[in-house]
């Protein structure tokens, strides 16, 4: 049996437009671009897009049909986010990752992600449970 995740990855590919458009912003497509701290902009590029490069670690499991494998993932991933969602204390981290996307908080949401993650794994358990 195979697991259906066609929604949640269609939510996935909004969270990942809202996260690429916050990027965006960090260019000189926005008219201020000379005006801000260049420091500050760096590490929003490098939060916001980092939020997005760990995502093909997802769609490998998906694509294995291992739902072991989906469960693992998005737990790693669920984890991953929280530096995005509570911030981090002294673990090694360049700037605040929290902060980065409390700017963007009217475009990106990486409580949606999380919950996508949450969702997948819901649906892997219950293949797991009826493959069992």
């Amino acid at each position: 049996m195979k697991i259906d995740v066609s929604w949640e990855l269609g939510r996935l590919l909004v969270h990942v437009a809202d996260v690429a458009t916050a990027i965006r912003l960090n260019s000189p497509y926005r008219s201020d671009y000379k005006d801000r701290d260049p420091r500050e902009v760096g590490f929003d590029v490098l939060h916001l897009s980092d939020s997005l490069h760990c995502l093909d670690r997802l769609g490998r499991a998906i694509q294995s049909g291992d739902s072991k494998e989906i469960v693992t993932t998005c737990d790693a991933l669920l984890s991953y986010y929280r530096m995005f969602t509570e911030g981090v204390q002294g673990r090694g981290t360049k700037g605040d990752p929290k902060a980065s996307f409390e700017r963007y908080k009217h475009l990106c949401h990486p409580q949606e992600a999380m919950a996508v993650f949450t969702d997948i794994r819901a649906k892997a358990l219950a293949l797991e449970g009826a493959t069992a």
